[in-house]
């Protein structure tokens, strides 16, 4: 079914229904899922129409809507923009080329190197900080992992790596209490900081072993962090469990043990730990 006949089937749904209906029962009507029901309710908002969506209640559309015939034509098609993914095997850029294999979508690989390739005036350019991850889609760069994995899942919705924008609450609190929290207390632990009480208050992390207790608490007995689906935040959360764990900069934890093990064996990771073997191979 075309992205047309679904808006009209859609407002001719909303024309004929007395009162509000609800998002769940709207979509069933329409043969259609709860997030395909959401991009096409913003579609039809784009073009002005006004859907309303009452909390509670469900979705309605004022009987004096006129939608011009152009304004749901389908859109042009359009050159797909270039992916380029800027990496090292050695970096957390494992954690991006996980999450562009469950998106499964067209990229470029160029690899760098520390000191060189990462530090050069073409690259520097992209990312003054002369670190991977990064990506270019297009015109857009995108640069830190969490930021990049959320990016993505934005732009591929198909991929549905994210969860409907109402229910991203857990998904955007443990994607970026990994990326702040837990990354700040364990780089001061591997470089031998330990602060004092007192030093903890001014530091965002607070005391590595109450960021631990938190995370542990987030993933105990849940197959996924964010829901009962595989999310943006599972790549990011579940790379940092992971490799945590295996270097020893994590402790094995039961539940980190359980939540891991739901993971490690996805077929797109098992891409990139290939990946990561062929590049390192000539170093052995």
């Amino acid at each position: 079914m075309s992205r047309t006949t679904r808006l009209q089937d859609l407002i001719r749904e909303l024309r004929h229904h007395t009162g509000p209906i609800g998002g769940p029962e709207l979509a069933e009507r329409l043969g259609i899922t709860l997030r395909t029901l959401y991009q096409d309710v913003a579609a039809l908002r784009a073009v002005g129409v006004e859907v309303v969506n009452t909390p509670g209640q469900g979705y309605v559309l004022s009987p004096d809507v006129v939608l011009p015939p152009a304004a749901l034509a389908e859109p042009a098609p359009r050159e797909p923009a270039e992916l380029i993914f800027f990496t090292n095997p050695l970096s957390r850029g494992g954690i991006v080329h996980w999450m562009l294999e469950e998106l499964g979508v067209s990229y470029r690989t160029v690899v760098l190197e520390y000191g060189t390739t990462m530090k050069s005036p073409d690259y520097l350019a992209l990312n003054p900080m002369g670190k991977v991850p990064a990506i270019r889609h297009g015109d857009a760069v995108i640069t830190e992992a969490a930021a990049i994995c959320a990016y993505l899942a934005d732009v591929f919705p198909t991929a549905g790596l994210a969860p409907p924008t109402a229910d991203r609450a857990d998904y955007y609190r443990w994607l970026f209490f990994a990326a702040g929290p837990l990354e700040a207390a364990l780089g001061l632990g591997l470089l031998g900081v330990h602060p004092t009480p007192e030093q903890q208050v001014q530091l965002g992390c607070g005391d590595v072993w109450a960021v631990l207790d938190a995370l542990s608490g987030a993933v105990a007995g849940r197959r996924y962090i964010a829901g009962d689906r595989f999310s943006a935040a599972d790549v990011y959360v579940g790379s940092h469990l992971g490799w945590g764990m295996h270097f020893g900069t994590i402790p094995r934890r039961p539940e980190f043990e359980a939540y891991w093990a739901g993971l490690r064996d996805r077929p797109a990771r098992a891409r990139c730990e290939a990946f990561v073997e062929q590049a390192l191979s000539p170093l052995a």
